[in-house]
């Protein structure tokens, strides 16, 4: 009995080994289908590239020729633009109230005092820092 079962097991794993090595095979077929595929891709894809390149070089040759004439279109529209903005800057100009000398003194003047307080103030913060750090050391 134990020579049937091993028999019979022996014929199952050969049965086994069989769908494996059928299994390897449609694998490996598929793999080289895949494989083929890829290089046709890939001569595909230098064809493509070959073709963008002439198109590209196609393309910035007329983009080139628009760039130029929108450049001189550009050009004449800021000229008349810059004729344009400068007489608006000038009316804005004379809109303006510019602030007499004795205003311009007079805010340079609180400007500096402000700036000696404050200066005044965070060294006299430091001074004070500096005893408190002393009393305990």
């Amino acid at each position: 009995m134990a020579k049937k079962k091993t028999v019979k097991e022996a014929s199952v794993a050969e049965e086994k080994v069989k769908k494996a090595k059928k299994i390897e095979k449609e694998v490996e077929e598929e793999i080289e289908e895949e494989l083929e595929e890829v290089e046709d891709l890939e001569e595909v894809e230098e064809e493509l590239d070959e073709y963008d390149e002439d198109l590209d070089s196609d393309e910035d040759e007329e983009e080139q020729e628009e760039k130029s004439s929108k450049k001189d279109k550009e050009d004449k529209k800021d000229n008349k633009v810059d004729k344009e903005q400068k007489a608006t800057i000038g009316r804005e100009l004379k809109k303006v109230v510019w602030p007499k000398a004795y205003e311009i003194v007079k805010y340079t003047f609180a400007v500096l005092v402000f700036c000696i307080v404050l200066a005044l103030f965070f060294e006299g913060l430091e001074l004070l820092m500096a005893f408190i750090k002393g009393l305990f050391n």
